[in-house]
């Protein structure tokens, strides 16, 4: 992809720079990985419960 300045130095930088910078990119996947987070602590959650209700028994 390459450096999109003219000068190879940091100091020309005046904000983000990554794809999606500006956008509703981000923070449309924050939201992506939240819901999965939460997904996934729901589902091993549930399957602690199950298990423990097993040994209970």
């Amino acid at each position: 992809m390459g450096f999109p300045y003219e000068s190879a130095s940091w100091d020309v930088v005046d904000g983000a720079m990554f794809v999606g910078a500006g956008s509703f990119a981000p923070g449309f996947y924050t939201f992506v990985a939240a819901v999965i987070c939460i997904v996934v602590l729901w589902k091993g959650n549930q399957s602690e419960h199950d298990r423990y209700a097993k040994v209970e028994k």
